[in-house]
């Protein structure tokens, strides 16, 4: 077996033991995250990686309208959201023809704090890249590398060598201007188990040149199913290792149902950002209610979820699912940053309050055909 896979089977069961105690003593760990809201500006992607459920998903694949994309603003704004992830589910930000727009709107509004986001860099050109590298309150920039030469790259993602120089080009470029950039930085490298720890490859030489210049790469060798969309069959022929959702242990709800719920691009509000790529987490629609009528504890189809849930009733994404997060069991990431924790009462009252600011304070704009 993989000796990642492993590892995280693992993890599994320890984590199983803090859930049942948790469960047992009535101990909720829902996360306390009022400012970060997720827009998925665009559904689309230039890519069509085997591991990613892109290419099978159902959902529609667009992009926000300006105005469409300033209205959510304002409304997250108006519940008391100041931090925007605008990571697609699945997709790539830069097949948003006008996403420097979007960023240009938030630079400009006094109530944003920061955004971050990931993408694959092969879009974007060199004045886009330099473009990037001036904006004040983009806080985190993720760039995903898929393979590890051109071969991989080709048979990972499907693409051509054209993009592959392109991602190359964008690399040079970032490098160069390294010292100019205002966010943080990080790069994650998704390739196969058998990907060679020497620099054989340009790529490989730029990440060694960026790892000496204090950005660490990342890599990853185990792939979620999304969902259940993604099997081994989908890659075979490649070292790598779809996980299983049999070894992940579910009691209680997610957490990422109090803390990754998602405006998708076409204006239907998910439950999950994380792997719900057609959106079977629906809990509304914001061409038929406002933002802070959905994302509320008098939603019925938002509070559904949560209770199914709780019961240990999952839907079909969720049971196949090995992203879920119990709301029993505390990650060791939260541990250390101090994360503050509230029971699902406690998170129902934090809603109804930013409810109350947005209906008292904030008028609600017109809705907009995206």
């Amino acid at each position: 077996m993989n000796p990642s896979v492993l590892a995280k089977s693992a993890k599994n069961a320890l984590s199983r033991v803090e859930i049942d105690i948790n469960r047992m003593l009535g101990r909720e760990l829902v996360p306390v995250e009022t400012t970060i809201l997720n827009i998925e500006t665009s559904s689309l992607c230039n890519l069509e990686c085997v591991f990613c459920a892109y290419v099978k998903k159902q959902s529609p694949k667009v992009s926000m309208t300006d105005a469409f994309f300033q209205n959510c603003v304002e409304q997250a704004f108006g519940m008391g959201f100041t931090q925007f992830e605008l990571t697609p589910c699945t997709g790539d930000v830069f097949m948003d023809r006008h996403i420097f727009n979007k960023f240009q709107l938030l630079e400009d509004h006094a109530g944003v704090e920061a955004y971050r986001f990931f993408t694959n860099f092969t879009i974007p050109n060199r004045s886009k890249v330099e473009r990037l590298l001036s904006l004040k309150k983009l806080k985190n920039l993720t760039v995903s590398i898929y393979g590890h030469d051109l071969a991989s790259f080709i048979a990972i993602t499907k693409a051509t060598e054209t993009v592959y120089n392109r991602l190359v080009a964008n690399l040079k470029t970032l490098l160069e201007l390294l010292d100019r950039k205002q966010f943080n930085l990080d790069i994650g490298i998704r390739t196969t188990n058998d990907a060679p720890r020497k620099p054989v490859s340009e790529v490989m030489e730029l990440l060694e040149r960026f790892r000496e210049r204090g950005v660490r790469p990342r890599r990853a060798h185990v792939y979620n199913n999304w969902g259940g969309y993604v099997t081994q069959a989908d890659v075979a022929g490649l070292d790598i290792a779809v996980t299983s959702a049999d070894a992940m242990y579910k009691r209680g709800a997610c957490a990422h149902l109090f803390t990754t719920y998602q405006i998708m691009a076409t204006g239907i509000v998910n439950g999950c950002a994380c792997r719900d790529v057609d959106a079977s987490l629906r809990i509304g629609d914001l061409h038929d209610a406002p933002l802070h009528k959905i994302l509320s504890p008098d939603n019925p189809a938002y509070m559904a979820l949560i209770e199914e849930q709780q019961r240990g009733e999952f839907r079909a994404v969720c049971k196949s699912c090995d992203y879920y997060k119990s709301i029993y069991h505390m990650r060791m990431s939260r541990r250390k940053d101090g994360s503050q924790f509230q029971n699902i009462e406690g998170f129902k009252d934090r809603l109804r309050e930013a409810g109350t600011q947005a209906e008292a304070g904030f008028a609600v704009a017109e809705k907009v055909v995206p």
